[in-house]
């Protein structure tokens, strides 16, 4: 009886860690994006930025978001194997986060722009931006939440409520409201990274 105790004992603690692998890996995508968008603020500051630029930076930050989240991935996976739990993702669920993006760059940065909801055209995009950004996370926490409803990735939430809470805002900037913007969703996904790692902290205790 004693030994069976212990090996429960054991199998708790590894499964605890390995969620809290799990929440690590959660942490770091949303902190990887949040630096690479705090990069282009402080680039924004020094440089004289075309929209020539943008063309350049983001898709070039989302190849270096990918491949640091991909080695992560792979390493949590084969954390998942010495443990004897396959870490596999879902196919569909990549193609429905990758559909909640692609909504959300043509929601934010094309239709509501040209809706032109600000008092300035700067307060436009900055309501777009928080608009691409609250609809994208949450379409993705939903995805996200569906695949894995025991989970249900709430450490997300703070990374799409907070920008939702301040388009209304946005819209009534006359100035620095891409800068106003740029914060809200840091300070967003800054607590989301930080749920995550206290989500994490908890596992491990377990």
């Amino acid at each position: 009886m004693e030994e069976v105790s212990e090996l429960k004992s054991v199998l708790e603690r590894v499964e605890g860690r390995l969620i809290a692998a799990g929440k690590m890996y959660g942490a770091m995508n949303f902190a990887v994006w949040l630096a690479i968008m705090l990069l282009y603020y402080v680039m924004l500051g020094i440089f004289d930025i075309s929209w020539q630029f943008n063309l350049i930076y983001w898709p070039l930050g989302f190849a270096v978001a990918m491949v640091f989240t991909g080695r992560i991935w792979k390493r949590l996976k084969r954390l998942g194997r010495v443990t004897g739990r396959e870490i596999e993702s879902s196919p569909l669920a990549g193609i429905l986060i990758g559909l909640s993006w692609a909504t959300g760059i043509v929601l934010g940065w094309v239709i509501v722009p040209d809706l032109n909801p600000g008092i300035t055209e700067e307060a436009s995009l900055a309501t777009g931006f928080l608009t691409f950004i609250a609809f994208s996370v949450f379409a993705m926490w939903l995805v996200m939440a569906g695949f894995s409803p025991k989970n249900g990735e709430r450490e997300i939430i703070p990374a799409f409520l907070i920008p939702a809470l301040g388009i209304l805002r946005s819209t009534g900037m006359a100035e620095g409201a891409i800068a106003w913007a740029g914060f809200v969703v840091g300070l967003g996904f800054s607590l989301t990274v930080l749920w995550y790692l206290y989500s994490a902290f908890k596992a491990i205790e377990r």
